[in-house]
């Protein structure tokens, strides 16, 4: 098993556990659906399911809306559907896209290329395909050091940067995340042993991240999951090689270290907004954010879990327009 410094650097990586636009030639569309007030698992209304071929691999997304684009970045274990509340919401104002990161949801599985600045690199192509030459980037959990990279390797490609419950690794992670070891981070480096999580969780995939769906301790919001939801994301990481590819996420942890550490030495100089839940990655989203940004705001939801688009998709709506409108956001956020 790794070395209890590589779970300590692993923990800023992910949280505690853990709309229409243009089209273009080779991008296939799959279909549209709705999605109930409930949150059961579909495609809203008014939006599509496409495909395009980038990078080498065939990525999966979602798109509606009409306005300046937004690019939404899901984290583990969920897919585009995180963002399934949100999306309506945006789409009023904005052409909303959101993807499935290769190897997850309906996007192809690759046998590499799960570091964040190959990620990244692919959904910049997919974002150039669609002829969205800048956008706003949004990230979730290992979503948001995936928009991190791709704001810093493409610093024209994006006006703003919005990091939600997630962090880029890099050398400054020692240090300011190992209050994190108090909390159940065992996964961590279960997850990094090569061939081995996969091994021993085979045929019980479902059984494993129900425990994470359902801990009170990652998400506090009740009904936040609905069975349906849970259902849903069992059963696509069930399928053959979803799972065991989705844990090369923390199996190229040490790749970002190094990758941030050389992108780090020009700090973003773009808004970054850096949203953090109180029973979740807290103020360390923004302190990390601080390290590899000039211009951060940061915002602390009271009463949540890490699950933000899960849990409080309408405050985290307002927030980020509050964001896109004046590059501020207020710093604490509190139910009614």
């Amino acid at each position: 098993m790794r070395a209890m410094q590589t779970l300590i650097l692993s923990a800023t990586a992910t949280a505690m556990l853990f709309l229409a636009g243009p089209t273009n030639a080779g991008v296939q569309g799959k279909g549209q659906g709705s999605i109930q007030a409930d949150g059961m698992i579909g495609i809203p209304a008014g939006f599509q399911s496409q495909f395009a071929d980038v990078n080498g691999v065939r990525i999966h997304y979602v798109i509606g809306g009409k306005g300046s684009p937004i690019l939404l970045i899901h984290g583990w274990p969920e897919d585009w559907h995180e963002w399934r509340k949100m999306m309506p919401l945006l789409a009023t104002k904005h052409t909303v896209i959101a993807v499935d990161l290769r190897g997850f949801g309906e996007s192809q599985i690759a046998s590499s290329g799960y570091d964040r600045k190959t990620l990244a690199e692919d959904l910049f192509q997919l974002m150039t395909r669609l002829d969205y030459l800048r956008a706003t980037v949004v990230g979730h959990d290992w979503g948001g050091p995936v928009a991190y990279a791709y704001a810093a390797i493409h610093r024209d490609a994006v006006d703003k940067l919005i990091i939600v419950e997630g962090a880029p690794d890099g050398p400054w992670t020692t240090k300011q995340f190992a209050p994190l070891l108090h909390n159940p981070l065992w996964f961590f480096g279960f997850f990094e042993i090569p061939d081995f999580a996969e091994k021993v969780l085979v045929g019980h995939e479902k059984e494993f991240l129900e425990w994470f769906y359902r801990n009170r301790g990652f998400h506090i919001v009740p009904g936040s999951f609905s069975e349906a939801v849970i259902t849903y994301y069992e059963n696509s990481y069930a399928r053959p090689g979803r799972l065991a590819t989705s844990l090369q996420l923390y199996r190229t942890i040490d790749r970002d270290i190094a990758d941030n550490t050389e992108l780090s030495r020009t700090p973003l100089t773009i808004p970054v907004l850096a949203i953090g839940a109180k029973y979740g990655l807290g103020s360390m989203v923004a302190e990390s954010m601080r390290q590899v940004a000039r211009s951060v705001a940061p915002v602390l939801m009271e009463n949540t879990g890490h699950f933000i688009p899960d849990e409080r998709p309408e405050a985290l709506y307002h927030i980020i327009e509050a964001f896109l409108g004046s590059s501020t956001a207020p710093e604490d956020w509190s139910p009614n």
